[in-house]
């Protein structure tokens, strides 16, 4: 499968999203000499422990996702600006997600899954499936040539999958997976045992899969699968 994919488009609400959700594999698909992006929606501007922060966070947590970005290989981030705890399914940002897809030309996407708590994860979610679809069509010219990815898979974070898709060995790349997330230190007070948490859900997918660690995917069934 990781053959077919050269370009890989990811959409997170916040930045440290992809790396719970998708940083094994990305740092996977990085080595390998593939082009990953991401789209970050917000700048994580509510992540904040301490009211001392408030006015800081969002520059706090840009750097810390430009430094993940250089442990994970990541080619591009762009960062949306749209406020934590508000992202909305609007005309504007829909079409953004639509002009990215078709700029990035992506052939393979990895979102949210429409059934976390979280309500920016579940409006992301929404967004990006439905921009697979409209990217594709033959409007917008505008906004760049159509393009359809072949596949979008969920991600988990917060809640998880009962029967997954996909199941992608990161043994070799848990450490680096974490090493990432030991970036995000604004985070570690927010995200109580996040590092062991990570740890864990991967020994437990890896389980699943009959390798030391994995992440899990579930495939979307929006548009189907091209063959």
């Amino acid at each position: 499968m990781f053959s077919d994919w050269r370009r890989i488009l990811i959409f997170g609400a916040h930045p440290d999203d992809e790396i719970i959700g998708v940083g094994g594999t990305i740092s996977r698909l990085s080595s390998m000499g593939k082009e990953v992006y991401v789209v970050t929606f917000t700048s994580g501007d509510t992540g904040y422990s301490r009211p001392e922060d408030r006015g800081i966070i969002s520059e706090m947590r840009i750097k810390e996702s430009q430094a993940s970005d250089r442990v994970l290989g990541i080619t591009e981030r762009v960062i949306l600006g749209r406020p934590t705890q508000g992202i909305v399914n609007d005309r504007e940002t829909y079409q953004e997600c639509v002009r990215l897809i078709r700029r990035y030309r992506p052939d393979v996407i990895f979102t949210h899954w429409n059934r976390d708590k979280h309500r920016d994860h579940r409006a992301v979610s929404e967004i990006t499936e439905e921009a697979w679809w409209k990217a594709q069509e033959n409007v917008l010219a505008d906004m760049g040539t159509p393009w359809r990815a072949g596949e979008l898979y969920f991600y988990e974070v917060n809640e998880l999958f009962t029967f997954p898709s996909l199941l992608v060995d990161i043994s070799d790349t848990l450490d680096i997976k974490l090493k990432a997330m030991e970036t995000q230190s604004s985070q570690m007070d927010v995200l109580p045992n996040i590092m062991e948490y990570i740890r864990a859900l991967a020994q437990v997918r890896g389980y699943l899969r009959g390798s030391r660690y994995a992440e899990a995917f579930l495939a979307s069934s929006f548009l189907g699968k091209l063959e």
